[in-house]
């Protein structure tokens, strides 16, 4: 499923059960909207999987209203590029994707 294929808003119950997926350069231009739109309050901090895509909880999602924390930063992205390029995974199925820890001590 892709991101426009979401209804939002999207309850706190729902968002923390998936995950949002996606590339190394499209983490870069939302980091760039967030050092241009966001707050300290909430910095979204991706997690890099085994294959180089990088994730995040989609309890963002719920920021992105009206009065949230993220809201200017989704008002000034191209919402279309993100509902095409994001996918969304159940939160077990991109766990799954996290590359293994190292062993301790290394």
């Amino acid at each position: 499923m892709k991101l426009g294929d979401l209804t939002l808003p999207i309850s706190y119950e729902d968002a923390r059960q998936l995950a949002l997926v996606f590339t190394p350069q499209l983490a870069g231009r939302l980091a760039e909207l967030h050092a241009q739109h966001g707050t300290q309050k909430c910095v979204p901090v991706p997690s890099v999987l085994a294959d180089g895509r990088l994730m995040l909880c989609a309890d963002v999602l719920t920021e992105i209203e009206p009065g949230g924390l993220l809201h200017a930063m989704w008002e000034a992205a191209d919402k279309n590029v993100l509902n095409a390029a994001v996918e969304v995974l159940p939160w077990a199925e991109a766990v799954a994707l996290l590359p293994p820890d190292p062993p301790m001590g290394e």
